[in-house]
């Protein structure tokens, strides 16, 4: 069977479920060249479902371009090469909200100003994230366990102790702010969104993505924190899925799914149970 007909099975099959569940509103991303973040890695994954080459890496290359296109014209749509709602939804079978922001790619940084940082390798992305004020089941607390003990990439800690204030004060400015997933302007943050942008505005580069943003700084408890240090977290129990900026006091800001960017205690109950370890980066 061919990949056209294969889509045309799919997306039958998806406009079926959507119509018997019209509550059921899915938000689409807008992806296009050099863009970044779980997004295009799970764009590339279902564009290899769909038999298109390309490597599941997480940027959106020319190669994941050039499959965006060809799927485009197999699909009868315009072949632009960008993500818009209608192609996402052809691709992934959801039907794309009608009023949806658009996500601002993240453009790749041509020279970090720090040094050390690792180079990520392809992550699958997690289908879903539990809601931050839920329970968390014992099946997920040894899960967690695990994560929270495997090892860790470390660097060394690269933030001026004289720039830690500089960080909080700018991280303060923008409490309240929405969460929208992808987000990485004043106009609304995911987490590690957030993160990379406070740091730009005081110009340091860091990665995109909580899983890469672990892996630098050193691993330290939490009693051996500094403000400015941060903190990490897994709220699906599979991977670091999370982080924020360490205040001290056990206090930490970051964006949260349900409220947007707010401090919270690394004490509480969910928070808690969820923590997977703190990276110190303050020199």
């Amino acid at each position: 069977m061919s990949k056209s007909i294969n889509l045309i099975a799919g997306i039958f099959i998806a406009v079926s479920f959507f119509s018997s569940t019209a509550n059921v509103v899915s938000a689409a991303p807008i992806l296009k060249l050099h863009a970044e973040g779980h997004d295009v890695r799970l764009l590339q994954q279902l564009l290899q479902k769909r038999d298109y080459t390309v490597n599941v890496t997480g940027i959106f290359d020319e190669t994941t371009q050039s499959a965006i296109k060809a799927f485009q014209t197999d699909n009868h749509l315009p072949a632009t090469g960008i993500v818009d709602h209608q192609t996402w939804w052809s691709l992934n079978g959801t039907r794309p909200s009608t009023n949806i922001p658009a996500v601002t790619p993240t453009p790749r940084p041509a020279s970090p100003l720090v040094a050390g940082i690792p180079v990520r390798k392809p992550a699958i992305l997690p289908a879903s994230r539990p809601a931050e004020n839920s329970q968390v089941p014992q099946s997920e607390e040894s899960a967690i366990a695990t994560i929270r003990n495997q090892r860790v990439t470390e660097t060394a800690p690269f933030l001026p102790g004289n720039k830690a204030a500089a960080i909080v004060s700018t991280a303060k400015k923008y409490i309240g702010v929405p969460y929208i997933y992808g987000g990485a302007t004043p106009k609304g943050f995911d987490c590690s969104g957030y993160l990379q942008y406070v740091f730009k505005q005081n110009n340091f580069i860091i990665p995109r993505t909580a899983d890469a943003q672990y892996e630098i700084g050193r691993k330290l408890p939490v009693s051996q924190l500094q403000a400015g240090d941060l903190v990490f977290f897994s709220t699906d129990a599979k991977e670091v899925s999370h982080c924020g900026i360490y205040l001290g006091d056990g206090q930490f800001i970051h964006a949260s799914t349900s409220k947007g960017v707010r401090i919270d205690r690394l004490d509480n109950t969910y928070w808690q149970k969820y923590f997977i370890g703190g990276k110190h980066i303050v020199k």
